[in-house]
């Protein structure tokens, strides 16, 4: 009896449970024919504004890295006062500007530079002699002028640097003021033999003024005293020289200015010399000396440089 029922109990439940299977079975939609396939596949269009807007996206992160990495330079090139990048580009055509060439100058120095270091190498007694005279007492300046005097080459040699420094420098005043219608070089040319044709009359001059009154002696020492003033101011001339030759037009006019300073002074020291060695040997006065030097010093130059101009001009 006991057994009967536990059967039906086990039949019961494997029905019952039979039954439930089934009808969950027949209730649940099959997942593969309900699904709709075409919503869960992205489309083409899809796929393609994702990948655009991918790449703007990463294109503007690159911007800003950028920005970012140059902004220490670059900005400040950008509104840099002389680089205006942001303002619109202008055209402007200039003339050509041909700039003035100083090679020759440069040349003609250094032919002068070198003509001085060869006298100075190979006449060293005659140029320290030369300088150490003026500052010389009397009795002292009798010894080292008769030193001098023994030296008739090395006097030659500078008597003629004297004459192309003095020519130079004159010529490029005449150039630069507009004196002349010359090129540089014709004009230390005219300029190299009115100086040796005054100096050469002069000294003819003075030696037939001694032959012709038995003043040899005198007529001499001023001579002496007249070129050793022209040896130094052929050396001072020099740095004049590079300075109205190659620097601008202010320092020019201050190495004029100083060079006429200089000129002046050697002038002056020139007079008192040559008044003091020539009273005593002639007995004349300053005012007479004075004179003579108006007459046979300043007269010649003036005629000399009048002549040269109407020359130079065709009116001659």
């Amino acid at each position: 009896m006991r057994s009967r029922y536990l059967l039906f109990i086990v039949a019961f439940l494997s029905a019952s449970l039979f039954i439930g299977t089934s009808l969950l079975a027949q209730q649940k939609p099959d997942s593969t024919s309900n699904i709709d396939t075409t919503s869960i596949i992205p489309s083409a269009d899809s796929i393609t504004k994702n990948r655009t807007q991918r790449a703007t996206d990463s294109l503007l992160v690159l911007q800003k890295k950028k920005s970012i990495r140059y902004t220490a330079s670059y900005k400040k090139l950008m509104t840099h006062p002389y680089l205006p990048m942001q303002t619109k580009p202008s055209f402007r055509i200039n003339e050509l500007r041909i700039a003035p060439s100083f090679d020759g100058r440069f040349y003609l120095i250094i032919g002068m530079l070198f003509y001085l270091a060869f006298i100075k190498v190979t006449f060293p007694k005659y140029f320290s002699n030369v300088f150490q005279l003026i500052f010389q007492s009397p009795i002292r300046q009798k010894q080292t002028r008769e030193q001098l005097q023994q030296n008739n080459l090395a006097s030659l040699f500078s008597n003629i640097l004297f004459i192309l420094n003095a020519s130079i420098f004159v010529s490029l005043i005449a150039v630069k003021n507009g004196w002349v219608d010359l090129s540089l070089y014709s004009c230390i040319a005219y300029s190299a033999v009115g100086f040796t044709a005054l100096y050469l009359f002069k000294f003819l001059f003075l030696w037939l003024s001694g032959w012709l009154f038995s003043q040899g002696e005198a007529i001499g020492n001023y001579s002496f005293i007249v070129f050793l003033t022209n040896k130094v101011m052929g050396v001072f001339l020099i740095p004049a020289i590079l300075l109205l030759a190659f620097s601008p037009e202010s320092v020019q006019d201050f190495a004029y200015n100083s060079a006429l300073i200089v000129i002046s002074i050697l002038f002056v020291y020139r007079y008192l010399i040559s008044f003091s060695i020539v009273r005593s040997s002639l007995k004349v006065s300053a005012f007479h000396f004075f004179l003579y030097l108006c007459t046979c010093e300043v007269l010649p130059m003036l005629v000399l440089y009048k002549l040269t101009m109407d020359f130079i001009s065709g009116t001659f």
